[in-house]
């Protein structure tokens, strides 16, 4: 790695200017916006350049923006090649560019892995902490910064007195600053990659000391929500295959921003073996915070009556378990999640629904509606009763079945609570059921109570068909969103 003291810092960057004030493109305000535009599209981020009257200062600005980090100075290069090719100031940029530039500290797919954990996240006194790492002396930050970027300018500097790398530091912190998983893997990758570089004690004490100065607990208290939330959905006309998308999230359910996984595709059976594998992968990463972990699929229209909380938790042959008795395992709307206009009743509904369970442990009865009527009376009974959260369908909701309707006009209407039984609502075990469910008073909540009559269906086995093995809760709360975070083809699920 090239290393450079201030002054020879300072040098390179005045040659860089020197060199852009020499290319015809950049000679005009119009050519420099255009390859401060390209730059942006290939980096797939916006590049701020400081405004200046004269076209020096304002080339100035550019190299400083681009001094900031190895990958502008790449992109620099490229987009004004395709306009210069091979001329003189070109050969020149190209080795001024060459030695601005540092390898790089880490693995380039160690770099990816990192940069998709820190994608989206926000953490509100960046400035201050780039600030605190960087030193008095480092460059300002113009506009908004993302964690990414910040990274990548803290790898062009020299390490701290301890040897430590300054980007290492730098993750330490955000580490404190963000929900659990995300904080612990985050000091996992900082620590790989201390130990490649022998500074494994180093990392650790001065993680110590900075947990000493962190007043709020990195690990949440046994019995602390964690989810594993699944998108399932068709993929492709055939209906043969299904995409899996994958999130979860340990604790603090007010800062939702759950960790995605990658997508996978293939047949229903191997969805089924990838969804073991993520349980496996989440108990084994969990195990020591001991969390109440719940389990929820996303799903369509098309995949609704899926029995997903039968599909096995683990790979076992011998002693197959359903999902839905080792987890409370819900169902909730792809359609209500990603269309924002019924949003605004859902969450008033969801609010009510949360009240009655937290005050009374229980729906009260005139919440909760049966999908009986006709859909014009049951559109008016939803705009007229803005208290109603919970409904029980007529019928499965089953392509040309009466439940699919149902179900849509409780989606549309914000209804958060839905119940059906996959194959015969009618029947009056199933009416029992609902009605110790939603009304009854109970220790447990709704959830637990979903899932010990799960396993009681299953302790009586497959003879008796009880009612709870094929009962299906849509319970959908709209503070917990998520989206897809791949808009390419998932991998293969399988090889051949």
């Amino acid at each position: 790695m090239v290393q450079e003291d201030d002054m020879g810092q300072r040098r390179l960057l005045r040659s860089l200017v020197d060199v852009l004030s020499r290319i015809p493109a950049l000679l005009t305000r119009e050519g420099r916006d255009l390859v401060i535009r390209m730059m942006s599209m290939e980096l797939g981020e916006p590049v701020f350049v400081e405004d200046h009257p004269l076209p020096v200062g304002h080339l100035f600005h550019l190299a400083e923006a681009c001094h900031r980090t190895p990958e502008r100075l790449s992109a620099l290069l490229r987009t004004i090649g395709l306009i210069e090719q091979d001329s003189k100031p070109m050969e020149e940029l190209r080795r001024i560019v060459g030695e601005m530039t540092p390898a790089d500290l880490f693995p380039t797919n160690d770099r990816a892995r990192l940069f998709t954990l820190l994608a989206g996240i926000a953490v509100p006194d960046i400035a201050d902490i780039y600030r605190a790492i960087a030193g008095p002396s480092a460059p300002n930050l113009y506009g908004p910064t993302t964690l990414t970027e910040i990274f990548r300018i803290l790898e062009t500097f020299n390490a701290g007195p301890d040897g430590l790398p300054r980007p290492l530091v730098f993750l330490e912190h955000v580490a404190t600053r963000v929900r659990t998983e995300l904080s612990i893997e985050l000091q996992r990758w900082t620590y790989e990659q201390a130990s490649k570089m022998g500074l494994a004690d180093e990392l650790v004490e001065a993680r110590e000391k900075l947990s000493s100065e962190v007043a709020v607990p990195l690990t949440p208290p046994p019995g602390s929500p964690a989810w594993l939330v699944l998108r399932l959905c068709a993929d492709g006309p055939s209906g043969d295959r299904h995409r899996l998308s994958s999130w979860r999230q340990l604790g603090n359910p007010q800062q939702w921003a759950p960790l995605p996984g990658e997508e996978f595709t293939g047949p229903l059976e191997q969805v089924k073996r990838h969804v073991t594998e993520l349980i496996e992968q989440v108990e084994d990463a969990w195990e020591q915070y001991q969390p109440d972990i719940r389990v929820e699929f996303v799903l369509d229209y098309d995949t609704l009556n899926e029995p997903v909380d039968q599909w096995p938790w683990d790979d076992d042959p011998y002693l197959v378990q359903p999902l839905g008795c080792k987890y409370p395992v819900v169902v909730r709307s792809l359609e209500r999640m990603t269309a924002r206009r019924y949003h605004r009743e859902w969450r008033q509904r969801w609010d009510e629904l949360e009240r009655q369970l937290e005050r009374i442990r229980r729906v009260e009865r005139a919440s909760t509606c049966r999908g009986t009527t006709g859909l014009r009376e049951l559109l008016s009974l939803f705009n007229r009763k803005r208290g109603l959260v919970s409904m029980v369908l007529s019928a499965p909701p089953c392509p040309d079945a009466a439940g699919r309707d149902e179900v849509a006009v409780g989606v549309k209407a914000g209804v958060p609570l839905i119940l059906w039984h996959r194959s015969d609502c009618a029947s009056a075990e199933f009416e029992e059921l609902v009605e110790s469910l939603l009304h009854e008073q109970d220790e447990h909540h709704l959830l637990e109570r979903v899932r010990l009559v799960r396993t009681r269906a299953f302790a009586e086995g497959p003879a008796r068909r009880h009612v709870g093995e094929a009962l299906t809760v849509l319970y959908d709360d709209p503070t917990r969103l998520v989206v897809p975070t791949q808009p390419g083809p998932p991998p293969e699920g399988a090889t051949g």
